[in-house]
């Protein structure tokens, strides 16, 4: 009987190995055989799946793109804002999520270096590009859910501005982190 192979699994597994090679080293460091020997497989089966570096880092925007826009929505549709004493203290919660996630989410630790890699790459930039306008309808309509429709591209796009160096700041350490639990709230004294 034939081996069933279940080809997103692998690729799956290979994008893991290339997250914690990212993890270890810096990207330009990275090569396919140290993903490879991550993912613990042969370098002739990962070229199988990602013929190149390119393709693989690519292959991994694709990834967050999805991530990013699947997670938002899930986030808003699982959190009624009746729940909360306030608007604020929804997107609080939210913005809360953001900067730690929950108990056991695996989340993308690569993204800021691929953002940076939009800069120089046209494919990548294109992915980033997409991955940022889907994210951005999808945050207009999950805040549009909250707020009204006066809510719009605009409000969205300050929201993923907010929370892209909410990514950064948490994934650098540069920042203390002692407001993550309450983002937005500081914004009320800058009115």
């Amino acid at each position: 009987m034939p081996l069933i192979v279940d080809h997103e699994r692998v690729k799956e597994k290979i994008l893991d190995a290339f997250e914690l090679c990212v993890q270890e080293r810096m990207l330009f460091d990275i090569s396919l055989r140290h993903v490879a020997a991550k993912a613990g497989m042969s370098h002739q089966k990962l070229l199988h799946y990602f013929p190149s570096k390119e393709s693989l880092v690519v292959g991994y925007c694709e990834y967050t793109k999805q991530y990013m826009v699947t997670h938002c929505k899930d986030w808003f549709d699982s959190h009624n804002p009746k729940d909360y004493s306030s608007t604020l203290a929804y997107m609080n919660d939210f913005m809360c999520y953001v900067s730690s996630g929950e108990s056991g989410e695996h989340r993308p630790q690569a993204t800021i270096q691929t953002y940076i890699l939009a800069k120089y790459n046209p494919k990548i930039q294109k992915i980033v590009s997409d991955e940022f306008i889907s994210w951005r309808q999808t945050m207009e309509a999950c805040l549009q859910k909250v707020y009204g429709d006066s809510i719009g591209a605009e409000e969205a796009e300050a929201m993923m501005i907010l929370i892209t160096g909410t990514f950064v700041c948490n994934y650098t350490g540069a920042l203390t982190g002692n407001i993550n639990s309450s983002i937005l709230s500081q914004f009320e004294k800058l009115r």
